[in-house]
């Protein structure tokens, strides 16, 4: 399980095992698909590349540390692997554009662009 942290080093989500976890409810907020990053409703994001996370545009919402933390016992694997699997089930065309890596954060918060 590795920690996202917004610009100011705050935990803002977990990625674990190719989803983006809520911190406090550990509940699927999205899934990577290969380095694509996938919203609930299963549009695509961003990408998830050298440890960051970038929005199509090339803006970034998330860092992450290389080495991962322990899984928290409250996890339910079922649930997640639940969750995750319908946010998969949306998934209809994978698309994997082009994204530029900038050193810019964005505007919106990694949060903010799962829940739009």
């Amino acid at each position: 399980m590795y920690p996202l942290n917004n610009r100011s080093g705050e935990l803002i989500a977990y990625l674990h095992q190719n989803a983006i976890l809520h911190p406090d409810s550990l509940e699927v907020m999205g899934v990577l698909l290969g380095n694509c990053v996938f919203d609930p409703q299963a549009r695509m994001l961003g990408k998830y590349f050298h440890n960051k996370l970038y929005t199509v545009k090339g803006e970034l919402l998330a860092t992450s540390k290389p080495e991962p933390e322990p899984v928290p016992q409250k996890l339910s694997s079922q649930s997640w692997m639940r969750q995750t699997w319908q946010i998969l089930d949306r998934i209809k065309d994978h698309i994997c554009p082009w994204v530029p890596e900038k050193d810019n954060w964005s505007k919106s918060s990694l949060v903010e662009c799962l829940q739009a």
